[in-house]
């Protein structure tokens, strides 16, 4: 199994890796070296394997440059950084991997390989360059879906699906400008490259969202397909397997509560709302959505409002009031926040959307960079909340969607909806049958080819 070295991600997948080690399957973890401590104490089915290269994601010369740059430039230099500098250390860290596996079973036991979507290091091989090929490939889905679809705008555009007789025609236009756009062809291309230097030999290429998903055998998705526009021509075999039991925990192992952490019992009695916002763990301007949402809410004596800086301890965070209806925490454990509150204010991080939804706990989102623009559009899409379009919505925009959002039932009504299609998903039981239907299906293979010779 591999993540890409980040926190996030990290968390995630290592809470699959220990889904599948309980159920007693031997499993390699590997990730950057800055998360060695993370994974090796995961479970004694777990071997912790540092990748090739970086300790973490970027070096600090290249942080400073990605500082330095705003808006799409700062996603472009980013993407580029992940899926094209680290792919030739990222490959030949699942390849030292792969060798260490068939030179110990050889070809007695099937190799399988389930990777975050994210992590680059073996898509030159699914797509002809040299290397050591598992048996199955299983993708993590960590985001919506990138599925390209005639019944839907494609993946980051961030609208709703169009209606109407010309819908399929509107939504194909869309995603031929999108893959013709300054983004994608800037990520494009500089991908493309690397593969293409590591000997990847399919043509054309295929652009690296659409990649992400379809390249496996296999896609396991976060979520549920409630969550999920339509997509009456895509047939690719997506299991999902809706929501994780236990994350949302801090990168440096603290979860402690905070000391002000009996308030929120002392607001609920009292009859007041509990909102929370947080910038998420990518997200570094504080003028996006925390600051904005403490000075639309700060006259409001009916709430309590708990705020997360997550990357900035709270007195590093310029120009941060904190009124009397507010607690400023660096980190919150969601496990034990999310449970408590009536709303969450977010930039639309996938993984705390789905904790959200699990809950029956509906949103008011503002973000449109990475994958956010596709998660708050299905937000407002299903119901479970408001989508404020904007990466800085403001303090007006962020105060009328939370008065909406507590005044109107129907937001939680769509929540709790949401809520209920969950219970039809055990992880662990999805997990332990897809890797038994792939083992099944590598021993019917393997049958058959004896039955040839």
């Amino acid at each position: 199994m591999a993540a890409t070295s980040h926190w996030s991600h990290v968390e995630k997948v290592g809470a699959i890796a220990l889904e599948l080690a309980q159920l007693g399957y031997p499993i390699t973890f590997i990730t950057g070296r800055v998360f060695e401590d993370y994974g090796k104490n995961l479970h004694p089915n777990i071997k912790f394997q540092a990748q090739v290269g970086l300790d973490d994601k970027m070096t600090d010369e290249d942080a400073k440059k990605w500082m330095s740059l705003e808006g799409e430039e700062q996603e472009i230099f980013v993407m580029q950084k992940f899926w094209g500098d680290t792919t030739p250390d990222t490959q030949e860290s699942v390849q030292i991997a792969f060798r260490d596996f068939r030179g110990e079973y050889g070809r007695q036991k099937p190799l399988i390989f389930i990777y975050d979507q994210s992590y680059p290091g073996h898509y030159p091989v699914l797509l002809g360059a040299p290397g050591i090929s598992p048996d199955a490939n299983i993708a993590i889905s960590l985001a919506p879906l990138t599925i390209p679809s005639n019944d839907s705008f494609p993946f980051r555009n961030g609208n709703q699906p169009h209606t109407g007789p010309d819908a399929k025609a509107v939504h194909f236009k869309a995603l031929q400008d999108q893959l013709a756009s300054h983004f994608n062809t800037q990520v494009n291309n500089y991908w493309w490259s690397k593969l293409k230097e590591m000997g990847a030999t399919r043509e054309p290429l295929p652009d690296m969202f659409i990649a992400m998903n379809t390249l496996g055998d296999h896609l396991l998705q976060l979520g549920i397909p409630e969550f999920e526009f339509a997509r009456s021509d895509v047939s690719a075999p997506i299991r999902y397997f809706g929501a994780f039991r236990n994350v949302g925990k801090s990168q440096d192992g603290k979860n402690a509560l905070p000391e002000w952490w009996d308030d929120i019992a002392k607001a609920k009695a009292e009859g007041k709302k509990i909102v929370a916002v947080s910038q998420g763990t990518v997200g570094l301007d504080m003028n996006d959505l925390l600051l904005p949402t403490i000075e639309a809410l700060k006259d409001r004596d009916d709430l309590l409002l708990i705020a997360s800086t997550v990357v900035y301890e709270p007195k590093e965070v310029p120009n941060l009031v904190i009124p009397a209806n507010t607690r400023v925490e660096k980190f919150v454990p969601y496990s034990e926040l999310l449970p408590l509150l009536d709303v969450l204010v977010s930039n639309g991080g996938y993984g705390a959307v789905q904790q959200c939804l699990q809950l029956g706990i509906p949103m008011v989102v503002g973000g449109i960079v990475q994958d956010k623009a596709t998660t708050n559009a299905l937000i407002q899409y299903t119901g479970v909340g408001i989508d404020l379009r904007k990466q800085q919505p403001g303090v007006e925009a962020i105060r009328k969607g939370v008065a909406e959002v507590l005044g109107n039932t129907k937001y939680k009504e769509k929540a709790m909806i949401m809520s209920k299609a969950f219970e039809r998903y055990d992880i662990s039981k999805v997990l332990d049958g897809m890797v038994k239907d792939v083992v099944i299906g590598w021993m019917k293979n393997k049958t058959a080819v004896k039955g040839e010779l």
